[in-house]
């Protein structure tokens, strides 16, 4: 989605801007002509045809054999995989120390084309566990890992999200994400699949954007008793693993007047 130019994002490279908003017009592996792809990052077609050659000729974008039309190219799956690679292999060893404390499941995701994609879990040794497999996908807004995510994500793609759904609906997520953000974590109480909570807390990048989110989960009776062990815990965890991705202050996320707020920590190891 095309980002609104504020003063707020004064230091952003309009030229840089305008490629990520020709490469967010893709969707997964469809292909798309010149004039969809203009229409789609808000270009006239002459500069959404020379982001495209530029793009194509450092194999972020590809065109179809015909040349009429063009895809996302091999460069840009290189970079995804090397990221989810890089993000399992820094939060595997926090995953284990949760999974060691608390026995319960541990869940790592990405967002992915509006849902949250599971990339890495450990699985409860307890005989009544919640157990997702690597590469589901679930919802973004009955899942603590999908409003864990959300919470910390731009206020643009927060509004793009809530416009989806209904108007009740709507005003019901927007003030559970604004909750997200004053405590770090986010609950799922059964939303999602009946007898199971789950509690998340986001992993950020430089920007104090979500790029992943750790979750536990397991029956409600068990993770509702130890809810704010875990989500302090949780915070905690996921704190530092976004330091290793690249952020290097206190705040989790940008709140929507631009001003930044702190992940609360208390009790965290």
């Amino acid at each position: 989605m095309k980002a609104k130019r504020t003063t707020a994002n004064k230091y952003v490279v309009d030229a840089v801007a305008r490629a990520l908003d020709v490469l967010e017009g893709f969707k997964d592996s469809e292909e798309v002509s010149l004039r969809d792809i203009s229409k789609r990052a808000g270009l006239n077609k002459s500069r959404a045809f020379r982001l495209l050659y530029t793009l194509s000729e450092r194999g972020y974008v590809e065109r179809t054999m015909d040349g009429q039309r063009y895809k996302l190219g091999l460069k840009l799956f290189e970079h995804a995989t090397k990221f989810r690679r890089d993000l399992k292999r820094i939060a595997q060893p926090f995953m284990r120390q949760l999974h060691v404390r608390f026995n319960e499941t541990i869940n790592l995701a990405v967002l992915h084309n509006g849902e949250v994609l599971y990339v890495e879990l450990l699985e409860s040794s307890r005989p009544f566990r919640m157990s997702a497999m690597i590469g589901s996908r679930m919802p973004i807004h009955s899942t603590a890992l999908g409003k864990a995510m959300l919470a910390h994500s731009p206020d643009h793609e927060i509004a793009a999200f809530l416009e989806q759904l209904t108007p009740p609906d709507s005003r019901k997520l927007k003030k559970e994400l604004e909750t997200v953000r004053q405590c770090g974590y986010a609950l799922d109480h059964e939303e999602n699949e009946p007898g199971v909570a789950c509690i998340g807390a986001p992993i950020l990048d430089l920007t104090g954007s979500a790029i992943a989110a750790m979750s536990l989960s397991g029956p409600v009776g068990r993770v509702l008793k130890q809810e704010k062990e875990i989500g302090a815990t949780l915070i905690g965890f996921c704190r530092e693993i976004s330091r290793y991705m690249g952020f290097v202050g206190g705040p989790a996320g940008q709140t929507h007047d631009g001003s930044q707020e702190s992940l609360r920590a208390e009790g965290s190891a």
